[in-house]
This record gives C-alpha cells, structure tokens and sequence, in this order.
C-alpha cells in the first residue's frame, strides 16, 4: 500500500505544482488551495480568481466537499424545489439541500437562499461551527462575536485577514476549511480525522487527502471515454499531451485534479505460482515476477475455482505500481517483448525421467526481468538481443539482429533523428556485461546518439518509436565510488621487491629492477627509490662469454632496469595528494596528469603482453604484476571491494565500475575531477564550465584519510573545498558528475 501510496504522490504533486498561484497564496494559503482543490471544492481555474468573492451556494458546495457527504450529491437528484430561487435544476441544489438537511446553512424567512449573495466572515465562521458540531446555543455571548470568538479560539481564523462584515473570497473560505480540518470538533477530535486524513502537529497530511481524490484502476475498451476533458495527462508516469485511452490500457482519475493517469505495461506469459493459495490468490508469478492483484474481480480471473491458476498463460494489465488490474487470456494474450539476455542456465529436472531444462533471463524494454524456460539446445549468451513472444501456446524466445538509427534526442525529448519518440516509449541501456536499466527519456534530452548507440528500435502503428534498445549511452549502469586503497603490487615498489625476492631469491637483476632506476624516481606518497645502475650490475659477472651471450645479458639488464623505471613512474599518488592537487589547480604539475593522459603507463602493467617480450626469468614476475588487485572503494556510503584479475589505471578519488551481471568486474576507470565553484539546483560550475549532476551522486567528507558519507545539503562551497568526479569514458549521455568529496576549509 505505501509503494502504491508513493508512486500516486509522485504523479499527483507534479499535478499539483502546476496550479499557478498568485503572490498572496502563499505557505498554509497555497496548501489550503491544494487540498480545496484535492476535495473539488474549488476548480483548478480558481487559482487564478481567488480574489473573487465566494457566494453562498459555492460555500454550500465547499461545506459538502469538506464533509462526510461530499459522495451523496448525487443522490440528491434535480427533482423538487428547496427555495424558490433554488430550482432542482440548479447547480448548488444539492449542496444547498445537504447543508441545510444538516443545519450548516439556512434560508430567509421569505422562502430564499440567495444564493448568488456574497457570504461574510461570521456567516461563514457560524456554518463552519455547525459543521465541527457546535451547538450556537452554547457559545458565550451573541451573534456575531460569539460566533468569531470561538472561531478564533479554535484556530480557524488562523491567517484569515478578514474582519466582521467583510465578504470572504475563496483563498479565504480555503484558508478556513483546512483550518478547520486541523481544529477539535464538539465531540473532542481533530475533525480532519473523522474524514479519515491524517492530522498532526497542526498540519493534514496532503497526500491522505490527494489519494482520496483518485478513482480506478479502470481497464478501457475500445470505446472508453473519460467523464470529463483532463487538464493533465500522465502515460506510464511522463507527462503526455494526450488522453487518448486504446483498449486494455489501464486508467485512473481524479475530476477535482483534472487529471487522468494511463498504463500500457504489461507481464505475459504461463503463471508458475499464486499465493497465498489457489483458491483464493492475491498475488501471481509469471516469467519470474510477482505481481500484487488489485482486487477480487481480477483475483476470480485465476482462481482455481474458475479453472485458472498454475500453467495458464496469461497476460497481465498493469497499473500504478506495477498492479494486475486486468487479466487477459487466450488469443488475447498474445504478447511480444524485446530486450537483452542477462543469464542462461542448465539445470537438471526428473519430472519424467532425468533430462536438461535450460531458463533464460531477458531483461526488457518495460523494466521487467522476465524467466523463460526455452530449448535445452540453444545458444543464447548474455547481452543478446533477442524477442520473447507470448501466446496461447506459451512462450518462446529468439535472437534478433541489430537495428540501429541515430541523430539527435531534441529538448523535449519527443524526437530521436527523424523519427518522433511515443508518448509511452520504452527505453532500454545495456552494457557487454548484461546489465540493463530503463531510461526516462528525459535523461537523453539534447544528447547526440550515433549509430553504435542504438542496437535495436520498433515502431508503433503511427510510425514513432515505441521501444529503444541502447548501448551503454548513459554510464547509469556503472557502479561508483571512492577509491580507499588499493592492494596492489605496483603500489608500493619497496614491497614488491621484497616479495618477489621471497620467491625467488636475490639476484643481480631482482636487486637492479627493486633497488631503483636511473632515473631515480620517486612516488608521490612519500615512499621512494634510490638510484642505481643497471651497467654496473651487468659487468659485475667474472666469467668470460661470447659476444652475443654478453650483448643479451646487456640488454636483459637494461630491459630490467627500464621495467624498474616504468614501475617507479606508476607509483600512486594520495587520495590527499590529489584532492589539494583539485583545490589549489595544481594538477597539471601532478603525477596526476603524467598517469591519466598516458594511462597505458599503468596499464601496461597489468596486461601480460609485455611479459610475452621479456623472456623468463623476468616473465615469471611480470606475470605476477599482472595478475590481478583487490580495490577498496567506498560506494553508496558502504564500504566494498572489487577483486580483479588485472590491474586498472585507477589512482584516487572517484572511480567507475563496470560489472556483469554475476558481480564480477569486467572493467574499472578514473573519473575525472573537477573543482567546484558553484553548486547549483541539478548542476554544479567549474570555472566557466557547467556540469550536470548524477540522479544518485554521492557526497563524501574527507578527513585525515577516511571518507565519511554524507549529504549535499551539509556541504557548500563557502566552508568546504569541493572536488567533482564526472565519467569522461565514451558515454554519450555521460559527463555527469557522479560523486562529490568535500575537504573542510578549517
């Protein structure tokens, strides 16, 4: 109920801020016209006539809306006539037969309610009295100061700047009726709650209100139109210019807001479980996930009782949150999905005699990871792109072939190239490694996409693409953090010597390739290498050998004492070092800048190519150097470790960690740093450069060696050194900055 609850909230408050308020509706102003309008008790073109003077049957509407009655109109009916100038035809008359049935409003002793007159503050204060409860005979004094005494007692004249005698306008009968939602009733209880809104310290929670607000989940026909013309539309969760309802999409909406929110996602295929029993589920299982059904109606479609349940195959209607509003089966279930294969397996099953069953994991365009059991004999590896279909005779899956387009994504994100984007668009990043994540595709707004960036795309009936299948366009698929440590052998040179010569003893060639260069280098953490000389190490042999023999231990040596130098030369810099290197724009004197622009230096390193060259002994060692590191890195606020096979030309600070889809590393690079100037709303400056800010960066405070997990908000720019690590590796929608390391000014 409360993921339900938040994904209503997430599209009502975008609903919400688009009522445009004046100047003067402002703090509790501004959310008394929100729930008003929640409630439709006013209309959404009201918030730009607040100043109008309200009348005394849209009061009477108003006392409904905030009522225990405000779903009975209707059953009012337009027959009869009340007052005589209210006919039954009127628009007030059955909120001004509810007020006056339940004593919150009353006629003239001439037969009239006029209600086209304007309402005053002690009118509208006595209505809203008799609505908490309170009995007029009770009050101390009379009217009217009776009446605007216990009011202002109760609270309800809270920022109500109106006196005796003056006409109330609607921000004011705003203002008092949520006012009143928060006073104590006769019987002693907060009256918001009697309606079954939250109240507390003062405030209603809105959101009990917004949700009230909300019909559905509705499925629609072919034929289905909406009881009113919406103001705002949203299709999956995105903001769409149409309303248009096509049959099976699923709808809900709210009159007061104006606003009507559309689901064309779907789950199909053979259902493998129900729970919590046959008879009666709430829950179903198909391809691999689980879905919450929204009520009995649907529940009855595959109740065992009916002739549902396991091995139907089925096509599931989602609504918000991912909930089964509407089942279809047979013909009508027949379904295609695209997408990437995450994992296959063989596993052995003895139903019938022992044989092989293999499952395949798509991740696709809708954001499902669906399960598909397929041939034992096919080939489909990770990454693939490959077509699941769904009919009545199950499901099947198959490789597709690439289908590429490019050009670029407009401001809107409505256009892609020359094709138009659909309002419900499917979009889909992958990477090598299998890993998938859905794009909203206001992520991609402005980004130039080439053709390898776009493995696959369908079109829908108008031509416009409907599902986008990318190639690791937007770098949200990488895990990133902070560089701890690193227990690596090329970093620290002293320590390297003397575990190699543990293995394999001291030698002239070990003790030249660990005792220094001739270059004499040193690293910039403090620890350093003496000078030596690889000529004298060489000559340092009493036997005499041919020329040739000489000439190659000659070279061995120098190559030796070249290996030495390149490994000085990688030494690691401190995180320390490189975050001042940031903040007083150091860096380009830096080892930093030695080892990013030429990053083979480090790399080299880890790849075993180079041992190939060298000839043994030295290839034993170098084999050694390449095998592999473990790095401590701090992500999402926790402490991790990746375990490589090789080593990466990562340094300090902020990294990117490319994974499959089992967790293991498939490859691993530097961020690039960034001082920060400025921070801003969702970007953040560099001089005269501007760069736009993850959805989960990460804030970290540096402290004598120790990254502490922490907030944007706690940091700034005026009492904290800010360095930005952006991903800078190929990623067409990438360059965002994805964490931030504050070093405190004191």
């Amino acid at each position: 109920m409360k993921k339900r609850l938040l994904a209503f909230l997430l599209a009502v408050s975008i609903s919400i801020s688009m009522l445009v308020l004046p100047a003067s509706a402002a703090g509790n102003a501004n959310t008394a016209v929100q729930v008003a309008i929640t409630l439709g008790a006013m209309e959404t073109d009201q918030t730009g006539r607040l100043n109008e003077a309200v009348t005394r049957g849209a009061f009477a509407k108003m006392l409904t809306d905030f009522s225990v009655y405000r779903d009975q109109t209707g059953a009012q009916g337009t027959a009869g006539t009340l007052y005589k100038d209210v006919p039954g035809s009127s628009p007030w008359a059955p909120y001004i037969r509810i007020a006056v049935q339940q004593g919150w409003m009353n006629g003239y002793t001439d037969g009239t309610f006029r209600p086209d007159n304007g309402i005053t503050l002690e009118e509208a204060c006595t209505a809203v009295l008799k609505l908490l409860g309170y009995k007029m005979t009770d009050l101390s004094g009379s009217f009217p100061n009776a009446q605007l005494n216990k009011s202002s007692e109760l609270g309800l004249r809270s920022q109500l700047e109106r006196s005796q005698g003056e006409l109330m306008n609607y921000e004011d009968a705003a203002i008092l009726l949520y006012n009143a939602l928060t006073a104590q009733n006769a019987s002693g209880s907060t009256y918001g709650t009697t309606l079954g809104f939250t109240v507390s310290n003062g405030q209603v929670d809105v959101s009990t209100v917004m949700i009230k607000s909300r019909k559905g989940p509705f499925v629609a026909s072919g034929t289905t139109v909406l009881p009113f013309a919406p103001v705002t539309v949203y299709r999956n969760d995105k903001a769409s210019s149409s309303a248009e309802l096509n049959a099976y999409d699923v709808y809900y909406y709210s009159e007061s807001l104006q606003t009507v929110w559309i689901y064309t996602n779907r789950a199909a295929g053979r259902i493998t479980a129900v729970s919590p029993s046959a008879s009666a589920p709430t829950s179903v299982t198909v391809a691999g996930s689980t879905y919450t059904l929204s009520n009995s109606t649907v529940a009855s479609q595959i109740s065992s009782l009916n002739g549902g349940g396991v091995g139907q195959v089925v096509t599931l209607l989602l609504g918000m949150n991912k909930e089964v509003a509407g089942i279809l089966t047979g013909d009508e279930a027949e379904e295609v999905f695209y997408g990437v294969v995450q994992s296959s397996a063989r596993s052995l099953v003895e139903d019938n005699g022992a044989d092989v069953l293999q499952t395949v994991v798509v991740a696709c365009t809708d954001g499902i990871a669906r399960t598909v059991k397929v041939d034992k004999s096919m080939n489909l590896p990770k990454s693939w792109l490959v077509e699941v279909r769904v009919d009545a005779d199950g499901e099947s899956v198959r490789a597709i072939g690439e289908r590429s387009a490019s050009g670029t994504i407009n401001g809107d994100a409505t256009v892609l190239g020359e094709y138009a984007l659909a309002d419900d668009v499917e979009i889909l990043d992958t990477t090598a490694g299998g890993a998938a994540g859905t794009v909203r595709p206001s992520r991609l707004s402005g980004v130039t996409l080439k053709s390898g960036d776009v493995r696959y795309f369908t079109l829908n009936e108008q031509g416009q693409i409907d599902r986008l299948i990318l190639n690791d366009v937007t770098g949200d698929l990488w895990n990133y953090g902070c560089l701890d440590d690193v227990k690596n052998l090329a970093a620290n040179l002293s320590s390297t010597g003397a575990l190699i010569k543990s293995l394999f003893g001291s030698s002239s060639w070990i003790d030249i390739l660990f005792s220094g260069s001739s270059s004499g280098s040193s690293s910039s953490s403090g620890s350093s290498s003496s000078s030596g000389s690889s000529s004298s190490s060489s000559s340092s042999s009493s036997s005499s050998s041919s020329s040739s023999s000489s000439s190659s231990s000659s070279s061995s040596s120098s190559s030796s004492s070249n290996l030495g130098s390149q490994l000085a030369s990688a030494l690691l810099p401190t995180t320390s070092e490189v975050l001042w290197g940031v903040i007083t724009g150091d860096l380009a004197d830096t080892v930093w800048t030695k080892l990013t622009s030429s990053t083979g230096s480090l790399l080299s390193i880890g790849l075993r190519q180079i041992a190939s060259l060298t000839g043994a002994p030295l290839n034993a060692i170098l084999n050694y150097m390449g095998s592999g590191a473990t790095y401590v890195c701090m992500v999402n606020g926790q402490a991790a470790s990746f375990s490589t096979s090789v080593k990466y030309p990562v340094i300090a600070g902020g990294i990117g960690v490319s994974q499959e889809v089992n967790g293991s590393v498939r490859s691993m690079v530097q961020l690039m740093p960034l001082k920060i100037d400025k921070v801003g709303a969702a970007t953040v400056l560099s001089g005269d450069s501007r760069y736009e800010m993850a959805d989960n960066m990460q804030v970290y405070l540096w402290y004598k060696g120790q990254y502490y997990a922490t907030k944007l908000t706690s940091v700034n720019t005026d009492d904290y050194y800010l360095t930005g690590w952006y991903d800078n590796f190929g990623c067409s929608a990438g360059k965002q900055v994805r964490v931030i390391i504050a070093v405190k000014k004191d």
